[in-house]
């Protein structure tokens, strides 16, 4: 494979414009410094949202002074199970849950780099593997109880014991002074400091002993800007405001209310009724191409490539009697279907096509993948070379609403080459049981697709990984070539074996499925909601500290 550079930073990706006019923020994401300051109200109107039809602009004009109190009412279609123990709360969309009442040690910039956040200093040194941070000093959980090293060494533990992949390289986590940590590898990973730095948040020792990992559950306490004050399953969350936070005056909402709406009509209507100010994770095409022609909103997507993820379908492997076991199989499946036909049609050309796990214009995007162009006849042909010449049945796992449709169309093609679809509907809460133990049959991908494929592909190929993971095979070279990237020392050396890794999952294997598009990772917004900073930095992220109402 030829082999290309193209940055000296794995982070920096092509700005991904999917929809008109979402533009660029002016706002300061640099969490960890804005959130030393009382943040006075800024100037710019402009919070990434395009100009409407009328020629005005779409954010409320800013007064000069931040107006505190009220409640920010926000619907989602992401239906969490727990909202307070940390370590299980492994979907990258949770992350807007975890942001209202937890803290990393680090966080992003809005050009995609790291800075501090409950850590004011981090070094590495990859010759002996060791990860070093200082502590922010002055900061307790919402309980009382001091965050320190101690605490912080607790919390890498639980994600251990949870067997968290982002935590998998640790060896031992050394508390050198109250606000020194010490973090030991078992071997060098390239990925180590973020993954530590921004998966981990942290929770009370405290409070959990006292409580316990139920309790928890269903609860939090924090050093974040709120705490949950009633928890739903499939129906609600609420913070409240955490009087115990470290930053002086802030937060300034009185309080957080997340509506559970898995239906993108039920989430449209609530906007538009005044009942909800925010739909997070806005991305069904049809809600993206009604609210731009709207007044009033704002569009607000995520252009960095951190946390972007992109949506596919993934065939079930693990198991030899299963028929997508053979590699020959998913390649059918991959053959099949005219993907570039379904996405254009059903997301009106707002959504990007990829053919592997990367943006286009990424560093890890391989521009020498050959991928599977629609072709019908292969299918068929790889079937019968796979012993499948009759076909077989299979069930396509989909969600109410539009993923429905494109489960129906992707279904249809399926069929016509043999391989029996049914499409079957299933909620939130069966779809993530799948994402984490397993599944028979096709399920949709959801992939962070952010540059660094040790981190973001690492979380699914690994056997032990938080997604997907138990549901298909690892085959052992790209096992290897996945250990060979955590511990390369040099940047153009772990692009060349990024790219290797492309070729291997999507070329050979078939792996993962078929990606469909990158996913804008859009939030929908009335225009009086100020300094959310939502997708800004990260496709998941926000700052619910700094978060006001203009009205």
């Amino acid at each position: 494979m030829k082999k290309k550079w193209i940055s000296t930073l794995l982070t920096t990706v092509l700005l991904i414009s999917l929809l008109a006019g979402c533009g660029s923020s002016d706002n300061s994401t640099d969490t960890g410094s804005k959130s030393q300051e009382n943040t006075a109200a800024k100037s710019s109107t402009d919070t990434g949202g395009s100009t409407n039809d009328s020629g005005s602009s779409e954010t409320a004009e800013v007064t000069g002074e931040i107006k505190t109190g009220g409640t920010l009412r926000i619907g989602t279609g992401q239906n969490p199970a727990v909202v307070g123990y940390t370590p299980e709360m492994t979907n990258n969309s949770y992350i807007q849950y975890m942001r209202c009442a937890y803290d990393s040690l680090l966080y992003y910039t809005e050009d995609g780099s790291l800075t501090g956040h409950l850590a004011t200093e981090w070094s590495a040194d990859p010759e002996n593997a060791i990860l070093y941070f200082t502590l922010r000093e002055g900061v307790n959980f919402s309980d009382g109880t001091p965050f320190n090293a101690e605490a912080a060494k607790w919390n890498i533990e639980k994600y251990k014991e949870t067997g968290r992949s982002e935590v998998t390289y640790v060896d031992t986590v050394i508390c050198s002074g109250e606000y020194s940590l010490e973090i030991k590898l078992t071997s060098w990973n390239s990925s180590a400091l973020e993954c530590i730095g921004f998966f981990v948040c942290y929770m009370s020792p405290t409070a959990f002993e006292e409580n316990g990992i139920e309790w928890m559950r269903s609860n939090s306490c924090g050093t974040g800007p709120y705490t949950v004050s009633a928890f739903e399953q499939g129906v609600s969350v609420k913070y409240e405001k955490n009087e115990n936070y470290y930053i002086e005056g802030q937060p300034y909402l009185d309080g957080i209310e997340y509506t559970i709406m898995s239906d993108s009509t039920t989430l449209q209507n609530a906007l538009i009724a005044g009942e909800i100010d925010v739909i997070t994770y806005g991305n069904d095409a049809d809600l993206m191409r009604d609210f731009s022609q709207m007044s009033g909103y704002v569009i607000q997507a995520n252009h960095n490539g951190i946390g972007v993820e992109s949506t596919g379908l993934i065939p079930s492997s693990d198991d030899e009697d299963d028929p997508f076991y053979d590699a020959r199989v998913r390649q059918a499946f991959c053959y099949a279907v005219d993907w570039d036909t379904i996405v254009n049609s059903l997301s009106y050309g707002l959504y990007q096509r990829t053919n592997q796990w990367a943006a286009p214009g990424s560093v890890t995007y391989n521009t020498d993948l050959k991928g599977y162009a629609y072709d019908p006849d292969k299918a068929t042909q790889l079937l019968a070379d796979a012993g499948y010449e009759d076909g077989f049945d299979t069930v396509l796992y989909a969600y109410s609403g539009a993923s429905e449709n494109w489960a129906t169309a992707v279904a249809d093609y399926l069929n016509k080459v043999g391989i029996r679809t049914a499409v079957e509907i299933i909620d939130g809460a069966k779809g993530n049981d799948m994402m984490t133990n397993g599944w028979d049959g096709i399920y949709w991908h959801f992939a962070s697709i952010g540059p660094d494929l040790g981190l973001y592909m690492g979380r699914h190929l690994d056997p032990e990984g938080a997604y997907y993971a138990k549901g298909i095979q690892h085959p052992e070279d790209t096992l290897e070539l996945l250990n060979d990237i955590r511990s390369a020392k040099d940047n153009a050396e772990k692009i060349d074996l990024q790219w290797q890794l492309q070729e291997k999952i999507y070329d050979e294997y078939a792996l993962f499925g078929m990606p469909m598009y990158v996913n804008p990772v859009c939030h929908i917004k009335s225009d009086y909601v100020m300094d959310d900073d939502f997708a800004l930095v990260h496709a998941a992220c926000w700052s619910p500290n700094t978060v006001w109402l203009n009205k």
